[in-house]
């Protein structure tokens, strides 16, 4: 995907018969979840109830009761590696299973949280979902034998939220981890026998703990490294040097007056190249609106990194 990417960078670059240079940017996203620097004390909760699943097969209930125990797992792990957090405490009595799909703790259960471990932090979980996705593929051999094979591929969902002291939702999320489990040929025209959930435990226990490792990353800064085209020519070539010597706020201050400017076709590319500085500092926000600007203009740069910005999600 990444060079597809980056063909189309190059093929851009060629039909805007612009002069672009290309950036290397190394740096430091912010969390994807904002938390003070007071909220560093964490309270972990599994609040995960198999009462709730729509399944009657006890071995396959196991299976999604464990998983989950290895979800909640993954999660206290990565808080307690975390330098920035401590992990005040780890309940799972059950005093506060979920009741009923998707409901939240309330307010009096977390000032008798609170009562019993202090904290700034509520993390629970609150259900795993696993299920087998099919996809059969048809070949036709050179006697023009047609065979079929089902492909199963396992998905394991995680849901979560945070929570402050106050009982305030910071953050909810579900995450998914998917593996291909098996491939069975496909007999007589028939749909194969698909895989028995009650066998699958220990791969859905693979993938439940790493997605509560990756819950626990959205709280952490994010390294990225990534190459991005810009604009370095007569008129804008101040800012690029500042650019390429990620000078960033020096870049800005050169690019702003020029992407405020009446002149179209500079302002555009101004405000391009403003979308990337903004991108390499981890200002997300600033990034999509001069990356929408510089595309409202009609900037064909920008209307191929405006998707590339939309993979940060909302920040």
């Amino acid at each position: 995907m990444q060079n597809v990417i980056k063909l189309l960078l190059c093929c851009a670059a060629l039909m805007l018969h612009s002069c672009t240079s290309v950036l290397f940017i190394n740096t430091t996203l912010p969390p994807e979840v904002p938390i003070t620097n007071e909220q560093w004390k964490v309270v972990a909760i599994n609040r995960f109830n198999p009462e709730l699943l729509s399944i009657n097969r006890e071995k396959k209930v196991d299976v999604f009761a464990l998983g989950a125990s290895e979800a909640f797992y993954g999660a206290t792990e990565a808080i307690l590696k975390d330098p920035t957090f401590s992990l005040a405490a780890i309940d799972t009595t059950g005093d506060y299973t979920a009741q009923a799909a998707g409901q939240r703790l309330t307010k009096e259960q977390v000032q008798s949280i609170h009562r019993q471990y202090p904290h700034h932090l509520i993390l629970t979980l609150d259900n795993l979902d696993a299920f087998f996705e099919q996809e059969t593929v048809r070949e036709k051999d050179s006697d023009g034998t047609v065979t079929k094979t089902a492909h199963y591929t396992l998905h394991t969902r995680t849901s979560w939220t945070l929570y402050d002291s106050t009982g305030t939702v910071l953050d909810q999320a579900v995450l998914s981890r998917a593996e291909l489990y098996n491939s069975r040929g496909v007999l007589s025209g028939l749909l194969a026998i698909g895989p028995s959930m009650g066998n699958a435990g220990p791969v859905v226990n693979k993938l439940a703990w790493h997605t509560g490792q990756d819950y626990w990353r959205r709280l952490n800064p994010k390294q990225i490294n990534f190459e991005r085209l810009y604009y370095s020519g007569k008129d804008l070539m101040p800012a690029a040097h500042n650019m390429a010597a990620s000078n960033w706020d020096e870049a800005i201050s050169i690019l702003t007056p020029i992407a405020e400017s009446g002149s179209r076709k500079n302002a555009a590319k101004a405000a391009y190249n403003l979308a990337v500085v903004h991108e390499a500092k981890g200002d997300i926000i600033g990034a999509k609106q001069w990356a929408k600007q510089a595309a409202d203009k009609g900037n064909k740069l920008a209307l191929i990194l405006l998707p590339q910005l939309g993979k940060y999600g909302d920040q």
